[in-house]
């Protein structure tokens, strides 16, 4: 018995039909199954194809490049493709914003989803804040000589103390398969961009500067009129950028702190599909 399978036409004239005998058939089909069973395996002990690939899916539909090709070139050729975990995300914004607060939650929230990139600092704890947990307090001499020994990918001086991303800080997080958060400032953000970690970026804009202005006077009790001034006014300049087109991948506005926090995890959720199965535990 044979089984015979016709080509489509092209107008021109029929194809030649080609003809398979019902072994050859079944040969075929059973190879068909066989690479199908290969493939699978292959996929269950590399996961983190889907993972590489359903990343690459949601950064091509949230950038929506007019050249997918150079788009795919320059997303695989970044950090994300040559360390194991995945895609850091930069949340930035002027001070008093939030974004402290914002992080905190979903690292209280989520501890198997999230991880704090905790950043040094030579200024003082705050109240409340603990060495370790919020930052890494140390002296100027000590972050003088880290900075030396190449150990942080960016830092900049703001209000007259300094602050620090360090390399090890990301790779613990990145190590633990957790989405690491960055508490970054503007300043930061630009020299981060020239470097081949490619985070997402978040910008948390306030209501109003008067508002930003009224929250500033709450956090920090005892600030001199003149340090307010400087913040207020690098709020300005900050909220330029942050809010231009091509910046940041997107916006909050910072008007309801639950509301904020919301959308936040709809937006992380975006860019992070497998978050989905954590937010399901949290509504458990």
């Amino acid at each position: 018995m044979e089984a015979t399978k016709t080509e489509p036409t092209d107008g021109k004239g029929a194809a030649a039909a080609a003809r398979l005998t019902f072994e050859e058939l079944s040969q075929l089909n059973e190879r068909k199954l066989e690479l199908k069973r290969q493939h699978q395996k292959y996929m269950e002990k590399h996961p983190e194809i889907t993972r590489i690939l359903a990343d690459f899916m949601c950064a091509a539909l949230l950038e929506k490049p007019d050249d997918p090709f150079v788009f795919a070139e320059q997303h695989f050729s970044t950090f994300e493709g040559k360390q194991e975990g995945y895609r850091p995300v930069v949340i930035s914004g002027p001070s008093g914003v939030g974004k402290g607060t914002l992080i905190s939650k979903l690292v209280k929230d989520y501890p198997d989803a999230f991880g704090f990139s905790i950043s040094h600092t030579t200024r003082q704890p705050r109240q409340g804040e603990e060495d370790g947990v919020n930052y890494h307090f140390i002296e100027k001499t000590v972050f003088e000589r880290m900075v030396k020994e190449n150990k942080f990918i960016e830092h900049a001086n703001v209000s007259n103390e300094w602050y620090g991303t360090s390399v090890g800080s990301i790779g613990a997080v990145r190590n633990a398969n957790k989405v690491c958060l960055l508490d970054i400032d503007i300043n930061g953000c630009k020299k981060i961009k020239n470097t081949k970690i490619a985070p997402r970026y978040i910008f948390i804009k306030p209501p109003s500067l008067d508002v930003l202005e009224m929250r500033l006077r709450e956090r920090s009790e005892g600030t001199s009129e003149e340090d307010l001034a400087r913040r207020l006014e690098s709020a300005v300049s900050e909220i330029e950028y942050g809010t231009r087109a091509g910046n940041f991948h997107k916006v909050l506005v910072n008007d309801d702190l639950e509301d904020c926090y919301v959308e936040l995890q709809h937006m992380l959720l975006e860019f992070y599909p497998h978050l989905e199965s954590f937010s399901n535990q949290n509504r458990s």
